[in-house]
Formats: structure tokens, sequence, C-alpha cells
């Protein structure tokens, strides 16, 4: 969360730098876009509680699609998907994350005054999916067990748009996600556990950064 807080207010010290707001042409940011993204996302919900050990690192890089479209020039629906995986001792994790957003595009005079360069701050919000296979305990005989999870999600960022159709930017984002628990049944030494926590369910805020290069229609 500190890490998005930090972002979100730099990007209100860009914005004000704009003293009016401003219409260059109507119509000049309408129409579709896509872009394909990098990023670096916090994973913090894979710790195995019976073996103390997680399966992964505190942010994984991650690639991802983004498809929206700007039904006005100050605002766009978006979808976007993420990927990333990681091998934790020859077993490995995959992680998707799919979120939905309303973006909100601040047109201002001072950044939009170009010949051929557009630069947008952009705030967006909605709904977060996250579908993760993490590796099962050593104990287990699943080798793998599947975690989902949702909750709302918001970011802030800053979009370029050169020459009307190159488009590119960065963006930070909040997930807000609850996980339920998930269990295993582990045999140790002998005696069966069936049921045991394996890894823990609960509130899991999840910070990513990214940036992006695209075409916007």
């Amino acid at each position: 969360m500190k890490y998005f807080i930090a972002t979100l207010s730099f990007a209100f010290i860009v914005s004000a730098t704009g003293t009016a707001w401003a219409r260059p042409l109507k119509g000049f940011n309408e129409g579709p876009y896509l872009y394909l993204e990098g990023a670096l996302t916090q994973v913090s919900y894979d710790k195995d509680e019976q073996t103390g050990t997680k399966a992964g690192h505190d942010f994984e890089p991650a690639i991802g699609l983004t498809f929206g479209w700007n039904i006005w020039d100050y605002f766009s629906a978006e979808l976007e998907g993420l990927y990333s995986t990681n091998s934790s001792g020859g077993r490995r994790e995959h992680l998707v994350s799919a979120n939905a957003y309303g973006k909100y595009f601040l047109i201002l005079d001072d950044l939009t005054d170009f010949k051929s360069l557009r630069i947008m701050p952009t705030f967006k919000g909605g709904l977060s999916f996250r579908i993760a296979s993490l590796p099962g305990n050593p104990n287990s005989t699943d080798t793998a067990v599947t975690k989902f999870g949702w909750g709302p999600s918001f970011g802030a960022g800053m979009s370029f748009l050169v020459a009307k159709y190159l488009w590119f930017g960065f963006e930070v984002q909040e997930d807000l996600v609850f996980f339920s628990d998930t269990n295993q049944t582990i045999t140790v030494g002998g005696t069966t556990t069936p049921g045991a926590l394996i890894y823990k369910g609960g509130f899991y805020p999840q910070f990513s950064a990214l940036v992006f290069v695209g075409v916007h229609y």
C-alpha cells in the first residue's frame, strides 16, 4: 500500500501543473487501444503454513495485455490480464490476474498543448480476480493446489499519446484481494492429518508497478 500511495502522490503533483481544462481537439482520445505490459507484482499469499516457506518471491515479474476503449476522451473501460510464473525447488507456481476497470483521463492544457504529443494522468478503479496454481505441501499426494481470490482494485499512472497512434506509459495499482483457506491431507511420520492448513486465506493487498506500450486507434 505504501508504494501505491507514494506514486499516487507523484501523479497528483504532476497533474497540478495544469492550470485549465483543455479541449485540444474533441475526439482525439476516443476509440480502442491495445497494449503489452511488463510488471513487477506483489505475491504475499503463497506461504506454506506447514513448512514455513514461500513458494516464490515477495515480488514477481509478470507480462500482460490490456484492451480498452475510450468512450469519451476522458473516460475508458478496459480489461487487463497478467501472467507470472516461478520455479521453487522444481515445483512451479503459476499466477494469473484479470482486472476490469473504468479509467479517467485528466486532460489539461499544459500537458496536451503539443504538436504531436498528449500527456495524460490517469486514475482507475474496478475489480481484480486472481487464480494461482501453487505447489502442494511436500507431505501431500497433491503436487499442486489452486487458489481463487477477488476484490476491488484502484490505480494511477501517466499515459503518453504520440502522433495519434503510439501509446505508452506507466501505472501503479493496488489489488485488495480476498482468498479463502487452502487445505490438504498430509502424512508426516506415519500420522495422517486431513484438512491441514497449507495456504492461509484472508485479505491480501497486492501492489503492482507496470510499464506499457501499444497502439491507440
